[in-house]
């Protein structure tokens, strides 16, 4: 075997750290090791940091192996800087003076605007929870959650409208409200920590008066606590989440004596963001997504068990399903051996699942970009992630080898061009908007990798959740695939609006048993396997795809 050089050895450690894996090889796969867009997007910051290579997310994704990826590597390290590039490339946020009160990101706006419209609204609240098991010291939990606000400025910002524009405003850090409730020996303890958790998830934000995150500590045993944390979206994204229990731990201990300073915050971004999209690189995005998508690109229509209101209503309730260790490791290989990551496995399966259920020839489906493909966004909290349209067609009667095919090319390709916000890209495309209308999707896919819990220095447990209530559906439905352990959560949030509990559940069932089919005949048409054919509830009009 040939022997790891400079580059292949470096690229390994990445691998090592980022993957939590050891024993990488010259022949390892990315996708197989559990590298998804999120990760690609981490490793290829990382390379242009340390190696000086500035690389696409996706060129690493399409290249895979250890040694595919070095050898792009080594072809960007000998080129100059902006050599082969359609367009320079972006300089990449820089810290801005606070003199001027910095705009809102594409996304605070679109955000901000929702909330205008309704301003009792919970629906963009992140409710986070975190138990903790053993000695807590609440007086260093307490120093700890006012670091972690001082050093993020998005934590502690408050948004300004000045004749109709809104601006943020950022303010000074101060002391974080942490109220503590003690339950300790109640017998309905557990309870009443959960009907507390709820409340807290139900906290409605007044956006301009203060700042877009509350806390509240719940004592439920003598040795178990529970400290919840609801985030307005405006804020944060899931990453960001992880990203403030992480330090959250490390500043409750001695080891976040060594955090680094943020250098560049959010609001750097987002004068960045509206100085960058514009101009010719804003037309090639929208020229990307236009010969992607198609001239104001529909959503399909999915049968659904009641007609469409008039007004969303955004109720929402969940179906879950597991899926075995054997069937995810087979996904995992079928993914390996056609060079696709197991995200993108499942998602074909989805693609295939909703084409037969809606007897379409394509389907559209909406997933969430990272938006983290920079060294500067890598610890950044902040509302970072965007969602990106994977459009799969099944002209042809392809089998489930040749659509993976084609839904790996498309989420290459979405990746790569993630960086037009979905308002920009609806706004460019889409002749008609409405609050309640969902332009190009209505149906989301999301892969959680595992979750690495936040450690806190002499407690025996930490645990956390960001699931938060399950009422509300922003799409009609929501589809997420999570890591754990060997096996495969799939949790299917729908709109009670449009379905009943008796669709999400049969759907679920119809999209494992469609994985077990396509695995084992993955050259038969797609709409000739038995779980797409009788996708939905089984009746008449979901038995068949159009031919």
């Amino acid at each position: 075997m040939t022997a790891m050089g400079f580059v292949e050895e470096e690229l390994a450690h990445m691998w090592c750290e980022l993957l939590k894996v050891t024993g990488v090889g010259l022949g390892s796969g990315f996708g197989a090791l559990g590298g998804d867009d999120a990760a690609a997007g981490r490793l290829a910051a990382r390379v242009d940091e340390e190696l000086g290579a500035r690389v696409a997310p996706a060129e690493l994704l399409g290249a895979d192996t250890l040694q595919g990826m070095a050898g792009l590597i080594r072809e960007a390290m000998k080129r100059p800087p902006g050599a082969g590039d359609a367009l320079p490339e972006p300089s990449g946020p820089r810290p801005g003076p606070r003199g001027e009160r910095p705009p809102l990101s594409f996304a605070q706006q679109r955000l901000w605007f929702m909330q205008q419209l309704d301003p009792g609204s919970t629906l963009y609240n992140v409710p986070t929870a975190l138990r903790l098991r053993g000695a807590l010291d609440r007086a260093a939990l307490g120093r700890a959650l006012n670091a972690v606000v001082a050093r993020h400025e998005v934590l502690r910002t408050t948004y300004e409208a000045v004749s109709g524009r809104p601006h943020q405003v950022v303010e000074p850090p101060a002391p974080v409200p942490l109220p503590y409730t003690d339950l300790a020996g109640a017998p309905d303890a557990t309870a009443r920590a959960e009907r507390i958790a709820a409340e807290e998830a139900a906290r409605v934000f007044d956006l301009a008066a203060a700042p877009p995150l509350a806390a509240r500590l719940v004592r439920v045993a003598e040795d178990e606590h529970r400290l919840l944390v609801t985030f307005h979206h405006i804020a944060v994204d899931g990453a960001s989440a992880e990203i403030f229990y992480r330090e959250l731990g490390l500043l409750y201990g001695s080891a976040g004596a060594g955090l680094p300073a943020v250098a560049v915050q959010y609001a750097d971004l987002a004068a960045w963001q509206r100085r960058e999209l514009a101009g010719e690189t804003l037309r090639r995005l929208v020229d990307h997504w236009r010969a992607a998508l198609g001239v104001d690109p529909k959503a399909p229509d999915l049968p659904a068990d009641r007609p469409r209101p008039a007004s969303k209503s955004f109720r929402g309730a969940v179906a879950t399903r597991a899926l075995g260790p054997r069937l995810v490791r087979e996904v995992r290989e079928f993914g390996r051996r056609e060079r696709a990551t197991a995200n993108m496995t499942y998602l074909a399966a989805f693609h295939a699942l909703l084409a037969g259920w809606a007897r379409a020839g394509e389907m559209t489906v909406g997933i969430p970009a990272a938006g983290r493909n920079r060294p500067e966004t890598q610890d950044m909290v902040g509302c970072l992630i965007n969602m990106v349209p994977v459009r799969a067609r099944l002209d042809g009667n392809p089998g489930f080898r040749e659509l993976l095919g084609r839904v790996r090319t498309a989420v290459l390709n979405a990746s790569e061009h993630q960086d037009l916000p979905f308002d920009k890209l609806v706004q460019a495309l889409v002749a008609r908007r409405a609050r309640d209308f969902m332009p190009v999707f209505r149906v989301m896919f999301s892969y959680l990798g595992e979750r690495r819990a936040p450690v806190f220095a002499g407690l025996d447990e930490c645990v956390l959740d960001l699931a938060g209530p399950q009422d509300t559906a922003k799409y009609d439905l929501s589809l997420y695939v999570e890591e754990r352990g060997e096996g495969i959560a799939l949790t299917l949030e729908y709109d009670t609006d449009l379905f009943g509990p008796d669709t999400p559940a049969a759907l679920l069932a119809a999209f494992e048993q469609a994985l077990e089919e396509a695995i084992a005949f993955p050259d038969k048409p797609v709409p000739d396997l038995a779980a797409v054919r009788s996708a939905g509830c089984g009746t008449e009009r979901n038995t068949d795809l159009d031919r």
